[in-house]
Parts: C-alpha cells; sequence; structure tokens
C-alpha cells in the first residue's frame, strides 16, 4: 500500500476558527483528505474526540500513478464543523527498485541502465562498468529506478581508476617516507606479500603504508596499518622474528614467525583475564612462514596470542576493533 505521512499537532486553538459553538466542539472527533483538489473523493477518518492531535497521519495514496500529487486535510470538530484545508505537495514512487541508472563526471548523457534484483533493498548482479575512463580520478553517480519507472534521487560518489593489474609496490615503516623500499612484482590481480616482507625495525608497536603500482603507471591510494615486532625472544627456541598483524585487528589476524628449525606451536586466543577464547589449532613452522586466522567472532577489546611449544610460550598482545 503506498501511503503519503504527515505529522502535526493541532491544538485547541484551531476550534476558535470555527463559528461559535459548545465547548464540546473544542475536541476534534476526526479529519477528511483527498488529492489533487478531488474534494469529491475525500476519504474519512473519524477519531476519538481530544483538543489535540499529535500522531503520524497516514493518507492511503496507492491508487495514485507515479508522479507530482497535492494531499489536502481537513478537522472536524464535535459540532461537525471543518477546519480550514492544508494541503502540501507530494511524491508517489513505487516501493520496488528493478533498476538502477549511473553515469561518471556528470556525463548524464552516457548514463547506463543496469539491471538488479528486483526488491526494496535491491542487489548489483554485475559491477558498474568503468572500463573506458582514462587512469586517475573520477565520480560515478547512481540512482534507483523503481517498478513505475520513477528515479530517486542521485547519489555521487568519488573513486579512482586504476590501470589493470598490478606490477609493483612501494612501503614504509612508520614515517620514514624517504627510506621506502620499491619493488616490482607480477602482474597480478592479487598480491600476498606477508610472508615474503621484509620488517627492518626495532622491537615494539609500529605502523606499515603500502601503495601498489598497476600496468598504466598509476599509483593506489596508500593504505596504513599497525603492527608489533618482536626481534629476539628466547621464550621458544629456535623462533624469533613475531611480527602480529595488524594490531588493532578487525577480520583477519596474521602472525609471522622466523623458524631456524622445524617446530610444531600451538596457538591459542585469551582474553584480558587469562581465560583461552578460542583454540587455533596446532601449526607447523621452518623458515619464514606465516599463517592467518578470523578475528571477526572476537567481541571489541584487549586480548592476548599465546604461542606455545613443548613446556615454552610466549603470548603477544592485540587489540580487536
Amino acid at each position: 500500500m503506498r501511503t503519503f505521512i504527515i505529522h502535526m499537532q493541532l491544538m485547541t486553538a484551531f476550534a476558535l476558527l470555527l463559528s461559535a459553538g459548545t465547548a464540546d466542539a473544542q475536541n476534534i472527533t476526526g479529519y477528511r483528505y483527498w488529492f489533487n483538489d478531488n474534494i469529491a473523493d475525500a476519504t474519512v477518518v473519524n477519531t476519538a474526540p481530544a483538543p489535540a492531535v499529535d500522531a503520524e497521519i497516514i493518507l492511503n495514496s496507492a491508487s495514485l500513478a507515479p508522479g507530482h500529487h497535492l494531499a489536502t486535510i481537513q478537522f472536524r470538530d464535535a459540532d461537525g464543523l471543518w477546519s480550514a484545508p492544508w494541503s502540501s505537495l507530494f511524491v508517489q514512487r513505487s516501493g520496488t527498485v528493478s533498476a538502477i541508472e549511473y553515469w561518471f563526471d556528470d556525463e548524464i548523457g552516457d548514463a547506463t541502465t543496469a539491471s538488479v534484483t528486483p526488491g526494496p533493498a535491491p542487489l548489483i548482479t554485475a559491477p558498474l562498468d568503468a572500463t573506458a575512463l582514462p587512469v586517475g580520478f573520477h565520480t560515478v553517480t547512481v540512482r534507483t529506478i523503481d517498478a513505475q519507472g520513477e528515479r530517486s534521487v542521485p547519489f555521487t560518489e568519488n573513486f579512482t581508476r586504476n590501470g589493470g593489474l598490478i606490477t609493483g609496490y612501494e612501503y614504509w615503516i612508520d614515517d620514514a617516507i624517504d627510506d621506502r623500499t620499491i619493488a616490482d612484482i607480477g602482474p597480478a590481480g592479487v598480491v600476498d606479500l606477508i610472508e615474503a616482507l621484509p620488517v627492518p625495525t626495532t622491537d615494539g608497536p609500529h605502523t606499515f603504508t603500502i601503495h601498489f603500482r598497476d600496468a598504466d603507471g598509476g599509483w593506489s591510494v596508500p593504505l596504513s596499518s599497525s603492527f608489533n615486532f618482536i626481534i629476539g625472544v628466547d621464550e621458544i627456541p629456535g623462533v624469533s622474528n613475531y611480527l602480529l598483524f595488524p594490531n588493532p585487528v578487525n577480520d583477519q589476524l596474521s602472525l609471522r614467525v622466523d623458524a631456524a628449525m622445524a617446530k610444531d606451536l600451538s596457538i591459542e586466543v585469551l582474553d584480558a583475564s587469562g581465560r583461552t577464547v578460542q583454540a587455533l589449532g596446532a601449526w607447523n613452522v621452518q623458515g619464514t612462514a606465516h599463517r592467518s586466522w578470523d578475528a571477526s567472532f572476537l567481541a571489541p577489546g584487549r586480548y592476548l596470542l599465546r604461542i606455545s611449544s613443548d613446556d615454552r610460550t610466549m603470548q603477544m598482545p592485540f587489540v580487536k576493533q
């Protein structure tokens, strides 16, 4: 059902505008409404007598065609007298989105219509095609089209058009951008650098920043994350250079270690009280090894990652955002 909703408060002063009447006439006993000046089709709604109306009033506009319309409402007192009419413009829309329309860089003449899974919250089934755009910064504007052909208010977002596969990267630790490391890779669509990435830094918390170069020479936005790095510890013989990344963590928590010999590690997550929250299982390491675990199930707070081997353990603190 299509509805037009208004929220108003009518005090007893409304009745003073009417002809002289009894004290009971101060009460509002109902209202009527109609659309597009067609008072002959007015709908009358009775209400419990009250000196004031303070509520959302729903006007049934289901029979109207999509587009702009005029709604008019009047209130009735206990003597059957009607107040002065009050009118407002509104737009009748469909509740089902059946398509989207989008264009780039304000070029609405080049708009593209794309299908979606119909519904009040549509699912876009195909990516927006930006292959014809040059590398660089752009805007994309999107609006929905409902089942009646009505279009929503446009929504615009900024984005960067990159040039294909990744061919290189550069990164730096903390704010030492002048000492950044530059390397060629790929070309590839996805790059995993956790295991191969050197981290020449000191013990403690640090910030890691990286951005990527594409096949057309364009650079991505720099991405930064915090991590903990412990270089030399002998809690677990033969295992060193512990890198816990990222910290704080949202979804995936990664650990990288250097093992001078084959070693079986057991990994657990502890809460702030030392209680085991999740046993992450066994991990066999040798050389430089890394592994990631799902941390999305953790509630926000402080935790410890406990690493054990034989009768030796070490713990690294981290924060779940």
